[in-house]
């Protein structure tokens, strides 16, 4: 076989890899990103001082039957 074509089918293969790796990486990197959202909202949410249903309302639901209703349809 034509040795440019060899080589450049090696290359190909090696980027192959090193994408794949990339996108692992990018993978952890979006979930620890979540994770860090997630705990600055919980703990801004837990610093606010308000009560469930002062949160409900202020999150536009009405009740706390709506969020069970909601969990439900997933």
């Amino acid at each position: 076989m034509n040795e440019r074509i060899t080589k450049l089918k090696e290359d190909y293969v090696k980027n192959e890899g090193k994408i794949a790796s990339l996108q692992a990486k990018n993978k952890q990197l979006a979930e620890k990103i979540t994770q860090l959202e997630n705990a600055e909202i919980i703990g801004a949410v837990r610093t606010s001082g308000f009560s469930i249903d002062e949160l409900l309302s202020l999150l536009g639901k009405t009740e706390t039957k709506n969020l069970e209703d909601k969990d439900n349809e997933i």
